[in-house]
């Protein structure tokens, strides 16, 4: 179908503003563009809690959380949140307002994980960083009162390619059991030549040409490039892993890995639930104050929170 006129619209502002590509412009600069982007929400649902924590990362270093609490009564089912920014860019403060919604939809705990950031942290920092958040939640349960048995992890692009890894590395180290993932327009492969790339290589937000600039500050070869725990899609199995709930957008480069990871979870028994958004583009899920479509997706996310680790 055509674009989405929400879509179509924000498509327009972007073209007027944006006046640089990703590789001419330093990091921190980019950095800052993202975070100005990112105003505070209005109208935001009344939680209970909004903590802001740090933890021990995984080599003893403070990793920084924000933990949510819905209303209600507990024990909570609780959510690790990974942000996307393609492993390089955004914080927990561009993804708080996302956040706060899905909390008060789910009516779970979310733990949003301010993970290291490449290129100063190539891979595998990012996903040890979220591997040890999923250890520390499975271990703390009682300040907040969530349930160590009803674990999920959810996040958006790159996020949502941590959520998936960890759930990897999670059945391959013996760790934490995770009950549901919940992805987001997911980066699952490093294969730039599947149909939704060229079709969607410019013009739609995220291009093909940036991400293969995220990929290249990422990770440090061409070799990780093929590694499970960068390309889950290339996992010698799927096995073993938790019921998902992938999200795609029709005009995005990751249309199609997003689909395919799907595909192939579903392959090996697991339970897959998957909505392509029609006429949408990359990220978004994150403009909740813009786009009717963002909060149908957070509802839609929050119900199926809701049956996977809801409260008993």
């Amino acid at each position: 179908m055509p674009l989405h006129p929400e879509a179509a619209a924000f498509l327009e502002q972007v073209a007027r503003q944006k006046a640089y590509t990703f590789e001419t412009v330093p990091v921190e600069t980019l950095r800052r563009a993202a975070a100005l982007g990112c105003k505070a929400g209005t109208n935001l649902p009344d939680l209970a809690k909004v903590e802001n924590l740090t933890i021990e990362g995984p080599h003893g270093d403070a990793l920084p959380i924000r933990v949510y609490v819905p209303q209600g009564d507990g024990p909570f089912g609780v959510c690790l949140y990974f942000h996307g920014g393609g492993w390089v860019l955004n914080n927990l403060d561009t993804h708080d307002d996302l956040v706060r919604h899905l909390t008060a939809e789910s009516g779970c705990i979310f733990v949003n994980v301010d993970y290291r950031l490449a290129p100063e942290h190539k891979f595998p920092a990012a996903i040890e960083d979220a591997y040890a958040s999923l250890k520390w939640v499975h271990a703390n349960p009682d300040q907040f009162g969530w349930d160590p048995h009803r674990i999920a992890v959810a996040g958006d692009s790159a996020g949502a390619n941590l959520a998936a890894v960890v759930c990897l590395m999670s059945r391959d180290r013996g760790g934490p059991p995770v009950a549901f993932q919940s992805l987001i327009y997911p980066i699952t492969d490093c294969d730039f030549e599947r149909p939704s790339y060229h079709e969607n290589a410019d013009g739609y937000f995220l291009t093909r040409k940036e991400m293969g600039w995220f990929w290249d500050q990422y990770v440090s070869s061409a070799a990780q490039r093929q590694d499970p725990y960068a390309s889950p899609l290339r996992a010698t199995t799927l096995k073993g892993l938790p019921p998902a709930s992938i999200i795609t957008a029709e005009y995005d480069p990751l249309r199609d890995e997003g689909e395919a990871y799907g595909a192939a979870l579903q392959a090996v028994g697991i339970p897959v639930t998957l909505h392509r958004y029609e006429g949408m583009i990359h990220a978004f899920l994150r403009r909740v104050q813009q786009f009717e479509t963002a909060r149908d997706a957070i509802k839609r996310i929050g119900q199926q929170l809701r049956n996977a680790i809801g409260t008993k």
